[in-house]
């Protein structure tokens, strides 16, 4: 097996790849824009297909990338924390950055510019990681803590992503994990089949913040269409699930991707935006809105660490 990592230009964004040179599989970083997961480029019958719904160029990045947040990970908590306050150790905090609703939302590192610190090769894979050292940029979260993303491509074209956040400061800190990358495969979503293991989803207000409420739902531990079905929830992963605990799978042009989180990520969103070229499935270490709720809310003391980590596999 082959290997080798790069750093190249592509229409005003700057662009670490990842490389199996043995089959051109490529996983593409941008890590001036939170390190976000860019391409998964995967070659079947001699032609390149991008498996992740990218940013076009420099342009698309700038206007697009705090609307969705394709794509990025998603720290110091992911989706939405209600009007962006929140109680911790008795204190009250409320974010400066918050979205067109008042809710905060996707945390704090989507656009921040992360340095490559590391890149190990061996004969059967290729990592690289990045970090960004957090240090109380937002009176919302005056807590010190370094987020690292390590990429590590496998010779069977699997990716796994770990993130390691590790407390710096002096003080207890609050903190979720969660990645949120859009999938395409060609095909329409309504065309492609979805599996998951869940049989309880988190009942959502009008403002997609938890209620409370736990709700069952099996609709698709077994492998069925989309269609038209619209989704935007939260569903709690069965402990004892098998991987992959996901399957989207596309049979009109032979594509299946498997997602296989750690117990570290026990709740996955899913979201089908209106275009239905893409969706997103994340993997999410707690709950919108777990600085809450608490729900999978991690508490690192000072100079904790902890990982969270998940695979993702495709196949032919």
């Amino acid at each position: 097996m082959g290997f080798k990592s790069e750093t190249s230009n592509q229409a005003g964004l700057e662009v670490v790849t990842l490389k199996n040179t043995d089959n051109n599989t490529q996983i593409q970083i941008l890590p001036d824009y939170g390190a976000l997961w860019h391409g998964w480029v995967v070659e079947q019958n001699g032609k390149e297909i991008n498996l992740i719904d990218h940013y076009e160029d420099i342009d698309d990045i700038k206007e697009n990338l705090k609307g969705p947040h394709k794509s990025a990970n998603l720290s110091p908590f992911p989706c939405r924390l209600m009007e962006g306050k929140y109680t911790f150790k008795g204190k009250e905090y409320e974010f400066l950055k918050k979205d067109a609703d008042g809710n905060a939302i996707h945390g704090l590192l989507v656009d921040k510019p992360f340095r490559k610190i590391d890149t190990k090769e061996s004969d059967d894979c290729i990592s690289i990681s990045f970090i960004y050292e957090y240090r109380q940029e937002d009176s919302g979260y005056p807590f010190d803590y370094n987020c690292k993303v390590t990429y590590t491509l496998h010779e069977d074209n699997s990716l796994t992503l770990v993130t390691q956040v590790k407390n710096t400061g002096n003080e207890e800190l609050p903190i979720v994990d969660g990645w949120h990358p859009y999938f395409k495969t060609g095909s329409k979503v309504n065309d492609c089949k979805l599996q998951f293991h869940a049989h309880q989803m988190l009942e959502f207000d009008d403002k997609l913040i938890p209620t409370g409420k736990f709700l069952p739902y099996t609709k698709f531990l077994k492998a069925r269409e989309l269609g038209q079905e619209e989704i935007d929830n939260s569903f709690i992963l069965d402990e004892d699930a098998a991987q992959p605990v996901c399957t989207l799978q596309d049979a009109a042009n032979n594509i299946s991707i498997y997602i296989c989180p750690t117990e570290s990520y026990p709740i996955l969103q899913i979201y089908t935006p209106p275009h239905r070229e893409s969706i997103a499935i994340e993997t999410l270490s707690g709950a919108p809105d777990a600085f809450n709720n608490e729900l999978g809310l991690t508490v690192l003391q000072a100079g904790e660490e902890k990982d969270f980590s998940v695979t993702y596999s495709v196949h032919f």
